[in-house]
């Protein structure tokens, strides 16, 4: 008999060692992923009789959350479901942990069949979504989460974990609300939120860090905010990077084609609606990735990247345009040290009071390959800029820097530079100055340092992904309570529209693609 040298008996006695022990390994791995179960709960279930099964489900989610082990997934079935026994809240219902390559899961089945509903006033640690700091490898996803007439908690969805993971949910707050009030908090390290939207009342939409927060290496991809109204005397503003009061320890964040649109300004009588993106104190490293603030009412700024001591920001391939405040908003504002850099880069800005603020210290300070039209003033405060170059304008009158182009560069649309337009090929990387937003940034699901998690991708970003859900829940009837700004509360605005301007029924997609007046391009629904 010949016996091979890859056999496990022609091998030396630490060779077969080994050979054992990652075949046992392995096998245990095997019989780990076999026990992974699905379970699952729905309005007709029962916790007294049910066992689990798609076919004797049980009756709430906090039932099913116990009975979960790690890496397990929880399917929730269509209905609403109303009470603190159906909240994904760790403080209610501890969740075991997954690990990486096998989440705990809790997913609404089909996506967006589930609304999640609080049937009465809430405490303070009574979040519809809480995962607690010990709380890794969950992922929820798939729910709308509809909070209303509760000064309390602060956010419908609090994250203090890691490496958990929110995907394809709609978070909806109506009515009263305290002063703090937020859609999502993500504190924690390694967190995603993905293809999820915000609307209705609240101070903050979705917000990371905090006065004393470690928070870092959060990425918010894809993801959409309406403020409707709010009554808080303090900053607010939809998507938020907080920092921390007094470290850089809030650093390392990513905001990847996040949109704000057709979003209302609150109270501005002590401070007032910052911007769409808002980086206040020590928020170190943010990158914003293909960024829309549209339509929308703000006090400060559609991208005010640092108030205060907020080090090294970029926002490349961004959208600012029709912002309204007053005649001292700008389409963009950076205060503060700002560290080694600020970058503002292939920015579209149009139809606002300035075009920017600029009163930070950063040691290289850039403002390049961008489109300024319609603008009232390009400098409300200029400090002055490292590189300002290749930037174009409409009218001429506004022209500055080096490399300016003007004549011939008014869009058609706001999201990519028409062929034959003097825009084209322009910019000192040899593409198109203005945004361009075509492909999606970041490898879908992938958390901060997994491959192509901050990276271009080769896939269309549109139609935008579950745009009828989010229409339809941003279309509910939501009225501002007594002595709310705005008053008035028109909640089929903008995209929430029944008909676009030639007929068809209104979607995110034709919204932003029919701004200016164009029809939207054929390919973009792939005709």
């Amino acid at each position: 008999m010949v016996i091979s040298s890859h056999c496990p008996l022609n091998r030396k006695p630490h060779q077969l060692f080994r050979s054992l022990l990652i075949i046992t390994l392995l096998s245990a791995a095997s019989i780990d992923v076999a026990q992974s179960a699905t379970l699952h709960v729905a309005t007709s279930g029962s916790n007294q009789k049910g066992n689990g099964s798609a076919a004797k489900p049980w009756a709430t989610i906090g039932h099913g959350l116990r009975r979960l082990k790690g890496g397990d997934t929880l399917v929730v079935q269509a209905g609403i479901y109303s009470g603190l026994d159906q909240f994904i809240n760790t403080r209610l219902s501890p969740i075991e942990s997954g690990r990486a390559g096998a989440f705990t899961t809790i997913r609404a089945e089909p996506p967006f069949s589930v609304r999640i509903r609080n049937a009465g006033a809430l405490k303070h640690n009574e979040s519809m979504v809480f995962l607690g700091s010990e709380t890794q490898y969950v992922h929820i996803d798939g729910f709308v989460f509809d909070m209303v007439n509760t000064y309390e908690p602060a956010f419908i969805a609090s994250v203090e974990g890691s490496r958990n993971k929110l995907t394809r949910n709609i978070f909806r707050r109506e009515g009263i609300i305290n002063d703090y009030a937020a859609w999502v908090g993500i504190g924690g390290k390694y967190n995603l939120l993905e293809d999820c939207a915000g609307v209705g009342a609240a101070r903050y939409g979705f917000i990371t860090g905090g006065p004393e927060s470690s928070a870092s290496n959060n990425i918010f991809r894809r993801c959409v905010a309406r403020i409707d109204y709010a009554n808080s005397p303090l900053p607010k503003a939809a998507f938020v990077v907080y920092g921390n009061n007094n470290t850089d320890a809030v650093r390392d964040m990513l905001l990847q084609n996040c949109m704000v649109i057709d979003s209302q300004r609150g109270p501005s009588q002590r401070e007032d609606t910052y911007g769409g993106f808002y980086f206040a104190k020590n928020a170190t490293n943010i990158t914003v990735q293909g960024g829309v603030v549209l339509n929308s009412d703000v006090g400060h700024a559609a991208y005010f990247v640092n108030e205060q001591q907020g080090r090294n920001v970029r926002v490349e391939h961004s959208v600012a345009w029709d912002i309204r405040g007053h005649e001292q908003t700008a389409a963009i504002r950076a205060n503060g040290d700002g560290g080694e850099m600020i970058l503002f880069d292939h920015l579209t800005v149009g139809k606002v009071s300035g075009g920017f603020v600029n009163r930070t210290n950063a040691r290289d300070r850039i403002l390049k390959n961008s489109l300024f039209v319609d603008v009232g003033a390009m400098a409300l405060l200029d400090k002055g800029w490292s590189r300002e170059t290749n930037n174009a304008f409409s009218p001429s009158s506004l022209s500055r820097g080096r490399t300016a182009i003007t004549g011939n560069v008014l869009p058609r649309y706001l999201l990519r530079a028409e062929p034959a337009s003097a825009t084209e090929r322009k910019a000192d990387d040899g593409t198109d100055v203005g945004a361009r937003q075509m492909l999606r940034y970041g490898a879908a699901g992938t958390l901060w340092g997994e491959p192509g998690f901050d990276k271009l991708t080769t896939e269309p970003l549109w139609p935008w992904p579950n745009e009828d859900a989010i229409k339809a829940v941003f279309a509910e009837r939501n009225d501002a309570p007594t002595g709310f700004v705005p008053p008035r509360n028109d909640t089929r605005r903008g995209f929430a529209a029944e008909k676009d301007r030639y007929g068809q029924a209104m979607t995110l997609t034709r919204y932003l693609w029919q701004y200016l007046g164009h029809p939207i391009p054929a390919e973009i629904y792939g005709r």
